[in-house]
Formats: structure tokens, sequence, C-alpha cells
């Protein structure tokens, strides 16, 4: 009875372990997908292992699967290819037509299970619209194109770089000028959106004319009734 009772034990354990084991790591990509980038900008994938404190990750591959070729990434793949924060980061600078495709990472634990996750990278053609909604306020439209990093704004006030401002507004009062232009940067490319503001002087000149016109008009108008008023006087005293 003891001999049957130890096999059922070891069949139990065998049985068992690997559902202990296998399943406890999974791993996603924190972008949004399909994610869009520029020619020439960088691409940043990044992905996120969850795992119990138990668990030990062996190792995490990268392959990018393009058409019916597939590569195996590495940090030796070149300068422009790099993996960081223990291979969870992917980072590739100054994209190429080459780097576009579907992005496959794999982790594997120390008992061989695997998980992955896969995120499609595609070309955006071109940069995203933006507009300047209020005065000096930077607006960008990307027409749900998902983006791993956030637009980078700046400002020019007549062409001259402004220092102390780098968010989507700027603040006139202390930058004044006549063309003002904001510059968004992000791995979806670089938008420029020029907006124009009516310098004080041209205002004031219009106001000017404006004032001239209407005094004209005042005058000619009087004298029109004068001119009435006299013919107007002659008709009677010729009547008498």
């Amino acid at each position: 009875m003891g001999s049957w009772m130890l096999v059922w034990i070891l069949c139990t354990t065998v049985i068992l372990m690997p559902v202990c084991l296998h399943g406890s790591i999974s791993v996603h990509f924190k972008t949004g997908r399909p994610l869009y980038v520029a020619l020439g900008q960088t691409l940043v994938l990044e992905a996120v292992f969850k795992k119990n404190p138990d668990d030990v990750i062996d190792m995490v591959t990268w392959d990018l699967e393009r058409g019916k070729d597939n590569f195996r990434l590495s940090g030796a793949h070149g300068s422009r290819i790099s993996l960081e924060k223990d291979d969870a980061l992917l980072r590739i600078t100054d994209v190429a037509e080459g780097d576009f495709g579907i992005y496959k990472v794999t982790v594997t634990d120390g008992n061989g299970y695997q998980e992955h996750d896969s995120v499609e990278v595609r070309k955006i053609e071109e940069s995203p619209k933006a507009w300047i909604a209020r005065v000096l306020e930077c607006v960008v439209d990307k027409h749900d194109k998902a983006q791993w990093d956030s637009p980078q704004f700046s400002w020019l006030v007549d062409g001259v770089p402004v220092t102390n401002q780098t968010g989507s507004r700027l603040n006139i009062s202390e930058v004044q000028g006549v063309n003002y232009t904001c510059v968004i940067k992000s791995s979806l490319g670089v938008t420029l959106t020029t907006h124009y503001e009516a310098p004080k002087e041209t205002a004031s000149e219009s106001r000017s004319c404006w004032t001239g016109l209407i005094a004209v008009v005042v005058i000619m108008t009087a004298l029109c009734v004068a001119g009435l008023f006299v013919m107007m006087k002659k008709r009677r005293e010729n009547n008498y």
C-alpha cells in the first residue's frame, strides 16, 4: 500500500509541476498598435514583463518579420540598433525602409516556457498636420496614429528661437512679434505651423485710415447739404 501511495504522489507531482511553473510570465508592448514612425526618426519599442518573484527570465529575443523574411535583432547589428533595460527595450535610430514590419519580442523562463507579443510598425507618409487653435497654442492632429514618444514643442518668433518656451503654449506677454511659428518634433516626423499676427503699427494705421475716411464723408455730406440749402434759397428768391 505504501509503495502505491508513493507512486501516486510522484505521478501527481509530475503532472501538476508544469501547471505550477508554466504560464506565470506574461509580456506586452507599452505602445499602441499599429505604430507609426517617419523615415529618419527614432523607433523605440518597450516591452513590459510580468512575472512572479520566483520566476527567472533566461532569455529575451527580438525578431522582425518583413513579408516572408524573418530577422533576429540584437545590439550586434550595428550602431543603429540597441537593446536596453535588460533587453526589454529596443531602440532603432535613423529609421530606414527596411525597418518597417512586424516586431516580436519573446520571453523564455528557466523552465523553457515562452511568451511573446507583436506590434506592427508602419511608415507614416506625411507628418501630422498641426494648427494654432487659439492665440499661440499649438494643437497636433495625429488622426489616431500611435507613436512611442510624446511631441516636443518649440517656438520661433520672427524666425528667432524662443529659449524659455518649450510647451504647446507660448506666453505672448513675454515675447512679442509678428510671425509666430510652432515646431513639433516626434517619431512621426517634424511639423511646422505658422501664425501671423498683425503688428500694432499696422492696426494703428488702419484705424487712422478709417478715421480719415469718416472725416471725408462728413465733410462731403456737409458740403452737399450747404449746396442744397443755397440752391433752395435762390429758387425762393426767383419766385418772388
